[in-house]
């Protein structure tokens, strides 16, 4: 029987060439030359946020939280928005977006829970979202078709003087939970 035996020297010239071979893979598959990581399957994305706030005037339709949309404008100032709310018993309130938005124990907020559904589905929404992409005006919460209209037109001229910025985002192919593989086990 013939063994062959490796001697030091030749393990040691065998496992430094696989430590090499193994960084040379690894420094490739990282950063574009400067051994940097990539996120594989990121994307960038650039998302606007509003600078210019709103002013959205909303109607009791029914007693209780039944709101609808009659009509928004564009302020210039973001800090500025507010929420103008006609009662059906002809009382009208001024509420802030910023007093919506810490839940504020306002007595003429307080008694409207349904307001601010109905305002984040009209460009009010650009008051709490940072991404403006995400701010789709609903026609179902608008009194009238002209309303809404006149509210996706102004959609427009949020965007154009809103500011941008880039971020990274999962790609496609890594969103979600298990998104392209399948994590079902068979058997048992």
């Amino acid at each position: 029987m013939n063994k062959k035996m490796m001697t030091g020297l030749a393990f040691s010239r065998k496992l430094m060439l696989t430590t090499a071979l193994g960084t040379s893979i690894l420094l490739t598959s990282c950063g574009d030359n400067d051994g940097s990581p990539r996120i594989k399957d990121s994307e960038e994305k650039t998302i606007y946020e509003a600078t210019k706030g709103t002013v959205t005037e909303v109607e009791e339709i029914e007693p209780g939280d039944d709101y609808k949309i009659i009509d928004e404008r564009i302020i210039d100032k973001k800090e500025n928005s507010i929420a103008i709310v006609h009662g059906l018993d002809g009382q009208i309130d001024t509420l802030s977006l910023a007093k919506i938005d810490n839940n504020s124990n306002e007595t003429n907020y307080r008694n409207r829970t349904g307001l601010r559904t109905i305002l984040y589905y009209s460009l009010a929404s650009s008051y709490f979202n940072r991404n403006l992409s995400n701010v789709t005006p609903n026609s179902s919460y608008y009194k009238n078709s002209t309303a809404y209209n006149k509210s996706t037109d102004l959609k427009n001229d949020l965007k154009s003087s809103a500011t941008s910025r880039k971020i990274r985002v999962a790609g496609a192919s890594s969103k979600g939970y298990g998104s392209g593989k399948s994590f079902r086990s068979f058997g048992g």
